[in-house]
Formats: C-alpha cells, sequence, structure tokens
C-alpha cells in the first residue's frame, strides 16, 4: 500500500505531490548502461533512499508506471529498497517537467516577440538535423506579420515563405512552437 496521508484515496492523490510508493508498484524498464545502475544503486544503498524523484503516471490503485529518472528505479531494484520517492503527474505535468528541465523548449508563437522567436529557431538550428537551411530571421519575421495579418492555426504557411522551411523541417520544429 502506497503511504498517504490517513485521509487520501486513490482518487483524492495529488498530482505533483512526492510521495513513497513501494517498489513493486512501480512499473518501467529502460537500458542503461551498467556502471550508470550500479554506481547510483551504491548510492541509493547508501542513503537508503532517493533524492530524485522518480516521475510516475498512475495506472490503477496501487500501480504506477515510470516515465522519467527511470534509472532511479532500476538503480532501487538493484539497491533491493522496499520504497522509491515519487511524483505521481498527468501528461500536462510531465510536459512541464521536460520544459523546466530544459530536454524541450515551447514557445507560444502567437504571442512572442521576433526575437524570441529567432532566438529558439536558432537553437533549434543548433540542435536537430535536417534544419541548416532554415533562415530564422527571415522565419521569425515571417511569423509575426503572418499573425499581424490574420489569426494563425497552424505553421504550414511558412513553407511558402522562403525561408528555408519545407514540410520535412516544419515537421521538425512543430514541437519547439506552439499555438496556444
Amino acid at each position: 500500500m502506497t503511504l498517504l496521508y490517513e485521509y487520501e484515496t486513490l482518487v483524492e492523490i495529488e498530482l505533483g505531490k512526492i510521495l513513497c510508493i513501494p517498489l513493486f508498484q512501480v512499473a518501467g524498464n529502460q537500458e542503461f548502461h551498467p556502471a550508470l545502475i550500479k554506481n547510483l544503486a551504491k548510492q541509493i544503498q547508501k542513503k537508503e533512499r532517493n533524492y530524485l524523484p522518480v516521475i510516475v503516471k498512475l495506472l490503477a490503485e496501487d500501480s504506477y508506471e515510470a516515465i522519467y529518472n527511470v534509472q532511479i528505479l532500476e538503480a532501487a531494484r538493484q539497491a533491493e529498497v522496499d520504497f522509491v520517492w515519487c511524483i505521481v503527474v498527468d501528461d500536462e505535468i510531465l510536459d512541464q517537467i521536460k520544459v523546466e528541465s530544459g530536454e524541450i523548449i515551447r514557445l507560444p508563437v502567437l504571442t512572442a516577440s521576433e526575437q524570441d522567436i529567432a532566438e529558439v529557431l536558432d537553437y533549434i538550428k543548433e540542435q536537430k538535423s535536417g534544419v541548416r537551411k532554415m533562415n530564422t530571421e527571415k522565419a521569425a519575421k515571417a511569423i509575426v506579420e503572418q499573425r499581424e495579418k490574420t489569426a494563425i492555426k497552424n505553421l504550414n504557411f511558412l513553407t511558402k515563405q522562403r525561408c528555408g522551411i519545407g514540410k520535412a523541417t516544419l515537421e521538425k520544429i512543430k514541437p519547439y512552437l506552439v499555438l496556444n
């Protein structure tokens, strides 16, 4: 049974809250280098707990799936601890965690400045392959001009702006440029 306050039930588990969950209730498996897991396991054994929580989704009562920091779960198994500290999240909170950790960038293009758009496009250009031909300044200017002319419903108009963004490039930048 998960360690909850007496008044909490499954439905009342607050998302984003740190919980100490029995290790056997958390599923999740990814491939990690054995040296990493061994080292983490030794640290967890020494401290008898994990300090960086495993991010989990609730599947059913007393059943969770590890979706982030899974290496800690693997190390806790190897360390043979009974409990692991976790944060229960939904998709929205997980997205926020990814933004905060720097794993992803989400820029609201409907309100962002031209400079901010250009900076994010420069970042994408450095990080992603296949977007090197993109002219970030032209693309940023095109977005700002388009939103001044009409409500932007999608970013498909960029493929017609002669800024180095074709259909393939557009698919690579879409996750970073959000419309809400």
